[in-house]
């Protein structure tokens, strides 16, 4: 069965980091501007100075099915407050993933790299996968697998990011599920 979880996923440096971080943390990641489900055009040079979670998933990905709740919750419990949360589609067509999202809606953006040109850009070799950029845009985190976004300390690494010079490089965000191996290449 292909799982993908976090045997060896990171967010930067540490015992447990993967082999690399696809883009290099402390620098600005790629250009991302794709079509969205239901809330238009979508583009990471609009949301400059505020941070944004970059999050990278497939529909028939086990894992990023599990984490998607996870991540509605913490949209939730973030509200208007700074952090954008976009999710990003991965290589399938607009039917599939309104239909996956007609059962669990989310509050935040939906976008669809139907091409996978957006995957390749920022580099990316698993789903799903987490990028977190701080407010000017420079990536600060990156989780290689599912995130527990209900536990406190991915908040608390959240709280930091409005702030450039307070945000962490290299912090670990907590792991979903950290006995299973990753398998899930797109």
């Amino acid at each position: 069965m292909a799982v993908a979880s976090l045997a060896s996923w990171a967010l930067a440096e540490g015992p447990s980091a993967h082999a690399g971080v696809p883009l290099p943390l402390g620098e600005v990641p790629p250009p991302l501007a794709l079509p969205s489900l239901d809330h238009g055009p979508q583009s990471l040079a609009a949301l400059h100075g505020r941070p944004v979670l970059v999050h990278f998933f497939a529909t028939w990905c086990a894992p990023c099915r599990d984490e998607m709740a996870g991540l509605a919750r913490l949209a939730d419990r973030r509200g208007e407050g700074p952090l954008v949360l976009l999710a990003v589609d991965v290589g399938e067509v607009p039917v599939r993933v309104r239909r996956f999202f007609a059962t669990q809606a989310v509050p935040f953006p939906v976008l669809l790299d139907e091409d996978r040109a957006a995957l390749k850009a920022w580099k990316v070799a698993g789903l799903p996968a987490t990028f977190v950029l701080d407010a000017s845009h420079t990536l600060r985190l990156y989780a290689d697998g599912p995130v527990d976004w209900d536990d406190p300390a991915a908040d608390r690494l959240l709280d930091t990011l409005a702030d450039p010079a307070a945000a962490p490089d290299g912090a670990r965000l907590p792991s979903l599920n950290m006995d299973e191996s990753r398998e899930n290449a797109p």
